[in-house]
């Protein structure tokens, strides 16, 4: 039984029975209740029964936000228990895709093996995480990368495009920005020549009109 109280500079465990309140939290997917304890300087990496971590158990309930939190107070991604199992080897048995991506991307070793010489792709029964375990095995074979890094490079090839893309676009805003300033000023010289010409024609109908024909051509210029 787990009795955990989270509260500012309060922290109560009492457990019975070979696991630590951190094994339950991670077995039920408590995560705010594993930020407590991870936060109080629990154990993350103590083993239970057969040497099984926390880790372990949220990965076996698939909990990926726990796993996250365990990896981020120190557990190790390579953990293994006294049969020679894995993070990945669970989650990949109980078919949590999800997990095993994260889990491989996080630098989970696919060529682990069991007591029983067994890898993750062994132990899966699940299409997709075979062949996401298939692809991986594959791609270290070839000397390549893991799916999860190619995926995040071509996101990087495709940022840095837009990127290329924007400053390129900038430029040539710039550049038709300075000739539309050049055929501005270029007008605008054309049409200070023409002043002259203009006022005096104004100048030489002005005793043709009325005041008030004066003042609605300015105005309507």
């Amino acid at each position: 039984m787990l009795d955990c109280v989270c509260r500012p500079g309060l922290v109560g465990v009492w457990v019975s029975g070979p696991k630590s309140g951190l094994h339950l939290a991670a077995w039920a997917g408590h995560v705010e209740v594993v930020k407590c304890l991870c936060k109080h300087k629990a154990d993350v990496g103590a083993a239970a029964m057969d040497d099984t971590a926390a880790i372990h158990f949220a990965s076996q309930k698939g909990h990926v936000e726990v796993v996250r939190e365990l990896l981020a107070s120190g557990a190790s991604v390579k953990a293994n228990n006294r049969k020679g199992f894995t993070a990945l080897h669970f989650a990949a048995q109980n078919s949590h895709l999800e997990l095993v991506k994260y889990l491989v991307k996080k630098g989970a070793d696919i060529t682990a093996k069991t007591k029983g010489g067994q890898t993750a792709l062994h132990v899966s029964e699940h299409d997709d995480v075979r062949s996401f375990l298939k692809e991986c095995e594959q791609s270290l074979k070839k000397g390549g990368e893991l799916p999860s890094e190619k995926k995040d490079d071509s996101m990087l090839t495709i940022a840095e495009k837009t990127d290329d893309d924007k400053s390129l676009g900038e430029a040539t805003k710039d550049g038709d920005e300075a000739v539309l300033g050049v055929k501005r000023k270029s007008d605008g010289i054309a049409a200070g020549s023409r002043l002259p010409e203009q006022k005096k024609s104004k100048v030489s109908l002005g005793h043709l009109v009325s005041e008030n024909d004066t003042d609605e051509d300015v105005g309507g210029e």
